[in-house]
């Protein structure tokens, strides 16, 4: 590995120290990410990226030490973007229309980031902190899903006796499979009728 200064150091842990190193190492971080979802984590190397955002090797080792270390970065952007969005409030107030909106906001979440997601998988094989990323992608979806159980539960909307923990988390595991065959796997499938019937599924298993 590269040596390095005090002040590449510095912005490593701390962050670029001026607005221009931010710029730069966003480009960095946009441009591995173009490489990435080309030519796989695997098959990527610096000099790639370095290539693909037009810098120097040292512009790279003064933001990263590692092709694994600008990964994560890639991946922790992915996951923000993706938790920014399923976190925005279900527009309808029925139930089937909430069902609706919550799968179709999940399909819209996972479609433009299917490869790094896929990346992120293949990747945590050999990662633990993959690994739970991968995890951390879910995490917010099922938790809002077991949410919306229990208050239909306290409501006597929905089944009493309805594990809301393990049903959102199967739930949850159907559409993030879905969208993997979908999207990563290319599997072809009719978006309208595909969200019709997963809001079906939903619907018919917690009511």
């Amino acid at each position: 590995m590269p040596g390095h200064t005090a002040v590449q150091q510095t912005r490593r842990d701390e962050g670029p120290l001026t607005d221009r190193g931010s710029q730069r190492k966003r480009a960095l971080i946009e441009a591995a990410r173009r490489v990435f979802e080309g030519k796989g984590f695997i098959d990527a190397t610096v000099r790639d990226i370095t290539v693909e955002a037009d810098v120097s090797h040292g512009t790279f080792y003064t933001y990263f030490d590692t092709k694994e270390a600008i990964f994560k970065a890639v991946c922790d952007a992915v996951v923000d973007d993706m938790l920014a969005s399923l976190a925005v409030p279900v527009a309808s107030r029925d139930f089937p229309g909430r069902v609706r909106d919550s799968v179709r906001r999940y399909v819209d979440a996972y479609r433009p980031h299917a490869k790094i997601i896929g990346l992120m998988e293949q990747v945590g094989t050999f990662s633990a902190e993959m690994r739970q990323m991968r995890l951390d992608v879910r995490k917010a979806f099922v938790q809002r899903t077991r949410r919306g159980i229990e208050s239909m539960k306290a409501r006597g909307l929905a089944d009493p006796e309805l594990d809301a923990e393990y049903t959102a988390e199967s739930l949850g595991a159907m559409l993030e499979y879905i969208c993997y065959m979908w999207f990563s796997l290319e599997h072809p499938f009719e978006e309208d009728r595909l969200v019709a019937a997963l809001s079906t599924v939903w619907e018919k298993t917690i009511s």
